[in-house]
């Protein structure tokens, strides 16, 4: 059984050609015209490998093979994009688990199990402020009804609701508003995404696959600073109240305790200064802290030692503090049986594939909780993503599917043990 390389690098690029007009790189954002049309091209393509099709409530778009008894072994991503971005983030997930499906088919592999696609609406963050939209509605009831209200400008320049938004891709916002998940737990057998890495650790280790562990958890708040305002040259040391003083030290802790501890990240991404000029002591800072994770223990840690040091930086200057808008993401442990099996099939196509955690959020974040839920990692080039510069090659690609068809075959067996 070998997947059909051209036809799916063919399918990639013709993908790539939906695109919002008079941007950069590749755009494909909810609610746009080119996600819409790009949406329609897709169902016609499950459509043409013979998959019943339709888009739940939350418009995410689902096919299936013929329908059975048991529930279906699905794999999939989204075909959204950042503004700007690349052609294979999330793209790779859903054409790859197409030509996955297609590939068992025409091989004639009789399953225990139905295979199903699903492309999930939305998974980048848009003006609408909500990351991974589709799969959260779908495997939660956590979508909150209020954000139906929520407004943002599309490409032609009109103002949206987001419950017309949802309508538009065919999905229906009046079933969202019952806060309740729209697949069960058991109603999927398993789940699986294949994905660029969208980081530079394959390709400095000279792996093509890696077997994905688990995806991390996140620990992040927003701090707001408060000093005072004063002439920088005639304001001594000792009778300054500098917040971004505060945040300088803060920032440096965050560093410090990532790298005090060997597979986690910290980050402060964002920072607003005011009032920002070069000759006045700064009143206020606004910052964005977050820590990662595959241990959540070990995150807490991390988290609680930051934190405790908040308190002694701004007492030293002066400086009072408030946070806000705080969360504990909680990490994603692929079962045991489920990643073995994965890693098995990596082992056969390259003999130095590795096992490492996402540090990225991916809609298999949700789809853990209702399905037993495997990553599977190809290489990015320079590890670059999110940019028209994102690039995978050919090989690597076709190499990544080829596990996938494989990976589909191989669970559907061990789901009978």
């Amino acid at each position: 059984m070998n997947i059909n390389a051209d036809r799916l690098l063919t399918e990639i690029e013709t993908l790539a050609r939906f695109t919002e007009v008079d941007t950069p790189g590749w755009t494909r954002r909810f609610p746009s015209s080119a996600y819409q049309e790009s949406r329609q091209w897709l169902r016609q393509r499950f459509e043409n490998a013979g998959l019943t099709t339709h888009i739940d409530a939350a418009g995410n778009l689902h096919g299936r093979t013929a329908t059975d008894t048991l529930p279906p072994i699905c794999a999939g991503s989204h075909t959204d994009t950042v503004m700007g971005g690349g052609r294979y983030d999330g793209v790779l997930g859903v054409l790859g688990a197409l030509e996955a499906v297609r590939t068992i088919q025409e091989a004639g592999i009789d399953l225990r199990h139905p295979l199903g696609v699903i492309d999930f609406l939305s998974e980048e963050a848009t003006d609408y402020a909500i990351a991974c939209m589709g799969s959260l509605a779908m495997c939660t009831g956590d979508f909150n009804p209020t954000w139906l209200h929520r407004t943002a400008r599309n490409d032609h320049g009109n103002d949206i609701a987001l419950a017309d938004a949802i309508a538009i891709m065919g999905g229906d916002p009046e079933r969202l508003r019952q806060q309740q998940p729209l697949t069960q737990s058991g109603e999927i057998a398993a789940f699986l995404e294949i994905h660029i890495e969208q980081g530079p650790i394959l390709e400095a280790k000279g792996a093509k696959l890696a077997a994905v562990r688990g995806i991390v958890g996140i620990r992040r708040a927003i701090y707001q600073f408060h000093g005072r305002a004063n002439h920088a040259g005639t304001t001594s040391m000792e009778l300054r109240h500098d917040a971004l003083a505060v945040a300088a030290e803060l920032i440096s802790t965050v560093e410090r305790i990532a790298q005090a501890h060997p597979g986690t990240v910290g980050t402060v991404g964002k920072l607003d200064v005011r009032p920002n000029q070069g000759n006045v002591i700064p009143e206020e800072v606004t910052m964005m802290a977050e820590m990662r994770s595959l241990d959540m223990d070990e995150l807490d840690a991390m988290w609680q030692e930051f934190t405790t040091g908040i308190e002694p930086a701004c007492t030293k200057r002066g400086v009072t503090y408030e946070s806000y808008n705080e969360t504990r993401m909680n990490s994603v442990l692929a079962p045991a049986w489920l990643h073995e099996t994965i890693h098995t099939i990596c082992q056969r196509h390259d003999p130095h594939t590795i096992v490492i955690p996402s540090g990225a959020g991916h809609d298999s974040n949700y789809m853990s909780l209702i399905a037993p839920t495997a990553m599977i990692f190809v290489p990015s080039v320079d590890g670059r993503s999110h940019t028209p510069e994102e690039f995978t090659a050919a090989e690597d690609l076709v190499r990544g599917v080829q596990v996938l068809a494989e990976a589909l075959v191989a669970i559907d067996g061990r789901l009978g043990e």
